[in-house]
């Protein structure tokens, strides 16, 4: 009865991993930032990485007239030596600037420009491309301007146009605002720095360039545009009045063109919703920043909260009336058109310690932080050492997010901000987070024990066909001195260990490094990497993973 009872239960399971499918893994870097993979987890959780300001060293600040309102609409950008002007690779950041007497909502804005060979000296090149006059009183003087908008209407992202057969004359792209109903216009460039205008929105919905937008080229589907910009939506997040927003509340929307920037667009969706979890009153999202890293998108809306007009200080009454502070949170898909999934509600970066002046309403100065007020992040804002270093085989262990940030609330920043520099600072700073740090999987800090598990999915590990190499996985993770983290692999269909490759054999990780290799004891007392026995493995494979007081940020799969 007992041998008639295994082979009914062989035979079922036969059928289903027939019938089941069997998950592909790829070579390369795979983030944990979701449970893609995952079918069972215990006292595991995703959280926003840890990341560290450094505000004393700011990239760009107000050095000259026309800048003396460096604002929060800005652009960072990664430039490949085939590309720059330079030669060389160079990192640019794209800044909307105006001087000290511009008031936004009645003039023109430019777009400022810095570059940087090493990411820690940045340069701001003095071009002829839009002189300063000062007025009109004084000898015009060379810039670092490359480009204008029109009256209250701003930058929106920069990047590099890998589609392919683009023209290398629009290789570079910058979208924007323009015209009164806020519709996405796209200018071009060959080489980052002279700019040809677009002649026809880019989107036809009005009011998706509410706030910046954001837009970039993805090899998924074939390839596409994805564009991320704001617009009303019809569901009410507010019972009582906002001030500074219409009562449908506007929505981090995003569309795709698998043709070319103007289209065919799919109809814009919400990215994520508002409302609960957050049960604030006055509160939506601004900036849907974006960046497509290793395959996940993630956007960085700047969370909201909106000031009763009477609560602001601002000097110009359409600006009291749209007031307040905001932080920056992190949202992740594995598609373009979402749904976007926060790992946390918490702030992926928070806005600095600060005291709200009682008499301005902007927070002071004196003993605050200079990103006290609200913050924004940066469209495309990784800054990736390794750019520069060309590092594949060692990379570096820290990598570093661009964002925005003032001393004063958003009356003060998005309005008049260069009457208060440089009684209140305002400024672009980088943040630093460990390689594939943006998101971690868990333990759980509550769990006193630190232990947390879980299995894959069935798997197939990566095969290719070259001879004489050995797959290898390495992990991103930080263990800590009481922690561990170990892996078993295992059968498919069974579950059960498969021969030298279980938690016994297993040889356990202690240490905090982003290139752990994964190791195995075989019988003579040696250990290896070795994961190719397991690539042809019949009945498929599932990772079966253990931690204590861990954070597991990426594993790597590669033939060396």
């Amino acid at each position: 009865m007992k041998i008639l009872k295994l082979v009914f239960f062989v035979l079922i399971n036969l059928k289903l991993i027939q019938t089941s499918e069997i998950i592909p893994l790829n070579i390369g870097i795979h983030l944990f930032v979701d449970n893609q993979y995952i079918e069972d987890m215990v006292d595991l959780e995703f959280e926003n990485g840890h990341i560290e300001k450094d505000l004393d060293h700011p990239i760009v600040y107000p050095e000259y007239p026309w800048e003396a309102a460096v604002h929060f609409y800005n652009s960072f950008l990664q430039v490949p030596s085939e590309l720059s002007i330079t030669g060389q690779p160079m990192y640019i950041i794209y800044y909307a600037c105006v001087d000290s007497s511009t008031v936004i909502y009645n003039d023109n804005v430019s777009v400022c420009i810095a570059n940087s060979s090493d990411g820690i000296h940045w340069e701001k090149p003095l071009l002829w491309y839009y002189p300063y006059t000062a007025h009109g009183t004084k000898p015009g003087v060379p810039t670092n301007i490359v480009f204008t908008t029109n009256v209250n209407e701003f930058l929106g992202t920069v990047f590099i146009d890998t589609r392919p057969g683009t023209s290398l004359s629009e290789i570079f792209k910058m979208t924007y605002e323009n015209e009164f109903v806020r519709y996405v216009y796209v200018a071009t460039s060959d080489d980052g720095f002279r700019w040809t205008p677009g002649l026809r929105p880019a989107h036809p919905l009005a009011g998706l360039s509410d706030t910046q937008t954001a837009m970039f080229y993805s090899p998924d589907n074939g390839g596409q545009y994805v564009l991320y910009g704001r617009a009303d939506w019809f569901v009410k997040n507010s019972t009582v009045y906002c001030p500074g927003a219409n009562p449908a509340f506007r929505r981090v929307m995003v569309t795709t063109s698998s043709g070319d920037i103007y289209g065919p667009w799919t109809i814009p969706m919400e990215a994520f919703s508002i409302g609960l979890p957050d049960s604030v009153q006055c509160f939506d999202s601004y900036n849907p920043a974006a960046l497509y890293y290793h395959g996940i998108y993630f956007i960085f809306p700047s969370a909201y909260w909106h000031w009763p007009a009477n609560d602001s200080g601002a000097p110009i009454p359409l600006a009291a009336g749209n007031d307040g502070v905001m932080d920056i949170r992190l949202a992740v898909s594995r598609t373009a058109l979402g749904p976007y999934q926060f790992p946390t509600r918490d702030p992926f970066i928070s806005r600095g310690i600060g005291t709200i002046d009682p008499k301005t309403k902007l927070v002071n100065g004196t003993g605050s932080d200079r990103d006290a007020g609200f913050v924004f992040s940066s469209s495309n804002g990784l800054l990736d050492p390794d750019f520069i270093h060309l590092s594949n085989d060692n990379p570096t262990p820290w990598m570093y997010h661009i964002y925005w940030g003032s001393q004063t609330t958003h009356a003060g920043g998005g309005t008049v901000l260069g009457r208060y520099w440089p009684g209140a600072y305002s400024g672009i700073f980088k943040a630093r987070l460990r390689r594939e740090g943006y998101v971690a999987l868990s333990t759980l800090i509550s769990n006193p024990t630190g232990f947390g598990s879980f299995r894959s999915q069935i798997l197939s590990l990566p095969k290719i066909n070259l001879t004489n190499k050995q797959l290898q996985l390495r992990i991103n993770a930080n263990v800590a001195t009481a922690g561990f983290l170990s892996i078993q692999f295992e059968d498919g269909i069974s579950q059960n260990p498969i021969a030298g490759y279980s938690f016994g054999d297993c040889k356990r990780l202690h240490e905090n490094g982003i290139r752990q290799l994964l190791q195995f004891n075989r019988q003579n007392g040696s250990y290896t990497g070795d994961l190719t026995p397991l690539v042809t493995y019949s009945n498929g494979i599932r990772i079966h993973l253990q931690m204590r007081h861990t954070k597991l940020y990426s594993w790597v799969f590669s033939y060396i």
